[in-house]
């Protein structure tokens, strides 16, 4: 079950430590049975103390690379030791400019209009190197990242085959 917060900025969320006090309530109060993750849209909230609060409660996190949150590849980079210890990992590719993309493509998804063939190259190596951790991984991708998300699954698929 993941669980998405939109940007939380100080009028609604103090600091990264009040949301940390809140969702730990919340996530103590949860049944044994399912996988949780987090997804945050606040890129201040992508520190150590972060990644061991999802450590302490077996919680996942929601890679996301779009909107204005850091490129996927940095933040996975930057805390590699955590995402080792992660109970599941889901990886959302959202795409920059969703109103941008949806003027382009006239809102029909038959063709990437915004390649971004790097990003999906790191993208690839992150999936790759998360399989061999032999934690589950669940990867969304959003039609608004490229422009057809069929066609960049695809492009995803190819170089994981090679």
């Amino acid at each position: 079950i993941m669980f998405e917060f939109e940007y939380l900025n100080k009028s609604k969320m103090s600091s990264l430590n009040d949301f940390i006090v809140k969702m730990g309530k919340f996530l103590q109060a949860l049944p044994n049975d399912y996988s949780f993750a987090i997804e945050t849209r606040n890129p201040n909230y992508l520190k150590k103390d972060f990644f061991e609060f999802l450590e302490n409660y077996k919680t996942g996190f929601v890679l996301i690379d779009g909107y204005y949150m850091p490129q996927a590849e940095k933040v996975y980079d930057e805390f590699n030791e955590y995402f080792k210890k992660l109970p599941v990992l889901i990886l959302r590719l959202l795409g920059k400019d969703r109103q941008g993309i949806e003027k382009i493509t006239g809102k029909k998804w038959n063709q990437i209009v915004e390649p971004r063939d790097e990003t999906i190259k790191e993208i690839t190596r992150i999936l790759i190197d998360f399989s061999k951790m032999k934690v589950p991984l669940y990867v969304n991708v959003n039609n608004h990242f490229e422009g057809s998300a069929p066609l960049t699954i695809e492009k995803i698929k190819k170089l994981i085959v090679k």
